[in-house]
């Protein structure tokens, strides 16, 4: 059956072909390259990335000078390209912690009830913590995902999860209660703690990257005799300085063309 093209809205009709052309490429695109794509004037595609960007829908990239498919979309569209871009966007930041700690520093996404790492630069010492990129480990348990969960509204921070919290170390918040409490003073605080609750001898701080939903966090892991409770705060607040040069990166304000 035939659409009447009388109800379609041309407008975003073109919004929707922009985000057809920047997930069809799989790399971030330019303002000339978009407007070329589109047949859009550069102050018009501008005008429509703009609009997309504060919908979350598009970010920008390489220092603000390309456009790709924002964390809205990533599921739907092109959760490769986004990967790739905040990994990317990440790693110098990476490369700072790991440099001032000499510890494991891990990135990993939100996926259902789970953290899966994306990225990593391990510390250069013989005994270190590290997991296998693509790795999945509980949002319960992990310093990573109590920060990605205390970042969300309060009400809808345990959603998602399963009903049962399953034990990984004896020191695992397996109440859902105590979990509340817990991740409402990572949010108060800015970072989230797991110690020994993921993995016996193991000690993780970790901060959520804040852009439009935030479901990315950094950490930094390593045995726990080497980030005793008296680091954490340092650590803490390293991590909140990097996450949220990463977010301001992500979400920075595009050039208008000339």
């Amino acid at each position: 059956m035939s659409l009447d093209t009388r109800y379609i809205v041309k407008p975003v009709r073109k919004a929707l072909q922009l985000l057809d052309e920047l997930a069809a490429e799989g790399r971030p695109l330019t303002l000339t390259e978009i407007s070329e794509r589109t047949a859009l004037p550069k102050t018009t595609a501008f005008r429509y990335l703009y609009t997309l960007r504060s919908a979350g829908m598009v970010v920008l990239a390489d220092e603000g000078e390309s456009y790709a498919i924002g964390p809205r979309l990533a599921t739907v569209a092109a959760p490769e390209a986004a990967i790739e871009i905040l990994k990317r966007t990440a790693l110098p930041q990476m490369r700072g912690l790991q440099l001032r700690f000499n510890e494991t520093v891990n990135l990993a996404v939100a996926d259902g009830s789970d953290i899966v790492y994306v990225s990593m630069v391990g510390s250069t010492r013989s005994l270190r913590m590290e997991a296998s990129l693509g790795a999945r480990d509980p949002l319960h348990s992990t310093s990573l995902g109590k920060a990605i969960l205390s970042a969300r509204k309060e009400e809808s921070r345990l959603d998602g999860l399963p009903r049962r919290l399953v034990a990984r170390t004896p020191k695992t918040l397996t109440s859902r209660r105590a979990l509340e409490e817990e991740l409402a003073a990572c949010a108060a605080r800015g970072f989230a703690l797991d110690l020994e609750e993921n993995e016996t001898g193991a000690h993780c701080v970790a901060a959520a990257i804040p852009w439009s939903n935030p479901a990315a966090a950094l950490s930094v892991s390593g045995p726990a005799q080497r980030l005793p409770s008296e680091a954490l705060a340092r650590v803490g607040a390293a991590l909140i300085r990097a996450a949220n040069a990463i977010g301001g990166k992500l979400e920075a304000g595009a050039r208008p063309p000339q």
